[in-house]
């Protein structure tokens, strides 16, 4: 009698169903989740010019099973080379509804019942259309049972793919040291070290002056003055896009759109406005005081900001730590609008500004600005070396012989070391520690030195642009407002499409 023998075994491995290997995954010890982290960060992709590209948002009536395939997709994007971000939690979805179980109406004859649906939302920026849709393929192909997937793919074929640089400062006559070393000089290497193509648009912001009441007159130096400044610290013309604000019309049209999806909340939590009136940084609208001082023009400073910089569909936009707030007022206004109308606008990117920020001559505690009263306490760049001697050799120290830097013991003289490292290219503990025996007067003689060869030629070229009698200022001016509007007018073309204007 012969048996039967038993079929020999396949040798393709046997593909296991999602139950076994979530059963798997939960008997076996795992890694912690910062320990995955740490192994998968070599995989992880910085994006590049933060255009999104894909938005996959995750539903489950499960967390455990929501996660588990979250965490699955995310690695399935770090092996296709993918810049992803997530999961990131959004908020929850409850559904609650009753049944009644007779026909009598009181509590013991309804069944109430309710749904919570959690939700995940994965994110990819810069990523290859091809390997996104590859990604999607991926997922779908090993879709988890119990969650459901939807997926926002985005085309910018329209929009350009090199980096935007867009930043802008107020018209307040010539600029004093720190906004050279906070702003203009960033500016400056910006454009010197950008790569081909990159695309760089340095504005003056007229009308963002106008937030406060301004002398017509003055006003119109001022914007001459700064204009001429941003040349005179190295700003090349044929290079940079270099243009007045209310020149190019855009920039308001636009403002009064993003009005219509600003929050008025997100707004009234904003620092300018408060800072301008002098009041605490817990004032909100609610107080009569704070609302009979406020403008609308004020209070909606930052749409204006975030009009700016959308306009010319800026990716990277340099600023200092404190306006930071700003920026992300204008990434969410972008992504609002995006959310609404379709993807437009790129979200922008910081760019900080490796400086500290310059304290003033004579209040070491205090910025340094041009509303304090006392001129001794900033140094303009177009000073001369006499001043500049004089205002250094002025400046607010301290009675100690020994110089050390100690910004909350000794703020001024740590101002003079910080002000120094910005030219001297060395640490201000390295400063100190040359200068630890030396009297304060020797260091303030070398900071002026040093600053005042330093600003030497920008002031020459100041002074040259100004006395020109040729109009040369403003036929650049002409030629980066042309450039401008031209930028401008294709980014208000998509929204008007986008929003139905045409």
């Amino acid at each position: 009698m012969l048996r039967s023998r038993d079929p020999a075994p396949s040798s393709e491995p046997r593909v296991k169903e999602w139950s076994e290997r979530l059963d798997s995954v939960v008997q076996k010890a795992r890694l912690p989740r910062s320990v995955q982290a740490l192994y998968l960060r070599p995989l992880r992709r910085k994006p590049e010019f933060g255009l999104p590209v894909c938005d996959l948002q995750l539903r489950s009536y499960s967390v455990r099973n929501l996660e588990f395939f979250a965490d699955f997709a995310v690695r399935a994007a770090y092996y296709l080379k993918l810049p992803v971000s997530g999961p990131v939690p959004l908020p929850r979805i409850v559904e609650r509804w009753t049944f009644p179980r007779s026909n009598f109406v009181h509590k013991k004859s309804q069944e109430n019942f309710e749904r919570i649906t959690v939700r995940r939302l994965i994110q990819i920026k810069d990523g290859h259309p091809q390997a996104v849709q590859a990604w999607l393929a991926f997922l779908r192909k090993h879709a988890f049972y119990g969650v459901g997937m939807k997926a926002n793919v985005w085309d910018h074929e329209s929009l350009a793919t090199n980096q935007t640089i867009f930043s802008g400062i107020q018209p307040t006559g010539v600029p004093h040291l720190g906004n050279y070393l906070g702003a203009l000089r960033e500016w400056v290497r910006l454009q010197n070290a950008a790569k081909e193509g990159t695309r760089l648009f340095f504005s003056i912001v007229d009308l963002h002056a106008l937030t406060v009441p301004q002398d017509a007159s003055q006003l119109r130096n001022w914007r001459k003055e700064t204009f001429a400044t941003l040349i005179a610290v190295g700003l090349d013309p044929n290079r940079s896009t270099i243009f007045y604000q209310s020149a190019v019309q855009a920039h308001t049209e636009l403002f009064w759109i993003l009005c219509t999806i600003a929050s008025m909340g997100y707004l009234s939590r904003m620092t300018q406005w408060k800072s301008k009136l002098q009041l605490p940084d817990n004032a909100n609208l609610e107080d009569s005081a704070a609302r009979s001082r406020l403008r609308l023009g004020l209070f909606s400073y930052p749409v204006l900001q975030a009009a700016d910089i959308l306009v010319h569909r800026a990716t990277h936009v340099p600023v200092g730590e404190d306006q930071r707030q700003h920026l992300e007022f204008s990434r969410n206004t972008a992504s609002s609008f995006n959310h609404v109308y379709g993807p437009i606008f790129p979200s922008p990117e910081a760019i900080i500004s490796p400086a500290k920020r310059v304290m003033s001559l004579k209040e070491p505690t205090l910025k340094m600005s041009k509303s304090h009263a006392d001129r001794r306490s900033r140094i303009i760049l177009t000073d001369s070396r006499e001043d500049i001697f004089k205002k250094i050799n002025a400046a607010l120290t301290d009675s100690e012989l020994t110089i050390t830097y100690d910004p909350v013991r000794r703020p001024g003289v740590a101002n003079l070391i910080e002000i120094l490292s910005h030219f001297d290219g060395r640490s201000c503990d390295e400063i100190a520690m040359e200068y630890r025996s030396a009297s304060l007067r020797a260091l303030k003689e070398h900071l002026a030195g040093t600053l005042s060869d330093h600003l030497e030629g920008i002031r020459e070229k100041y002074l040259s642009l100004v006395g020109d009698q040729t109009d040369y200022l403003d036929s650049i001016a002409e030629q980066g407002c042309k450039a401008a509007r031209a930028n401008a007018e294709l980014t208000m073309e998509q929204v008007k499409v986008a929003i139905g204007l045409i």
